[in-house]
């Protein structure tokens, strides 16, 4: 198990860093933004109407998420299956 642990964590921490999105070109890269790390795939927004709808649109999925899971925590601590609150499929 902790192996496991281990290469979870080395693979989570390689993919904040970055290391599998692209080559590293050095700190201060002139063709980048501060904080861009994404990958030739990635859109990136010039209009800045557009890009302010998008993040704010992203802002408020995630929002819309923490409240999902905080609804399913709130089932967990009144002792009700979060997943199937009325009994499940077994009726």
């Amino acid at each position: 198990p902790t192996a496991g642990w281990l290469q979870i964590m080395l693979t989570t921490c390689m993919m904040e860093t970055g290391y599998f999105l692209f080559e590293y070109q050095g700190y201060g890269a002139l063709d980048k933004e501060p904080g861009d790390i994404g990958g030739e795939g990635w859109v990136r927004y010039d209009d800045p109407e557009t890009k302010t709808f998008k993040l704010n649109v992203e802002r408020q999925n995630g929002r819309a998420a923490m409240m999902g899971i905080l609804g399913c925590f709130v089932h967990e601590l009144l002792g009700v299956d979060a997943l199937y609150p009325t009994g499940g499929l077994g009726g």
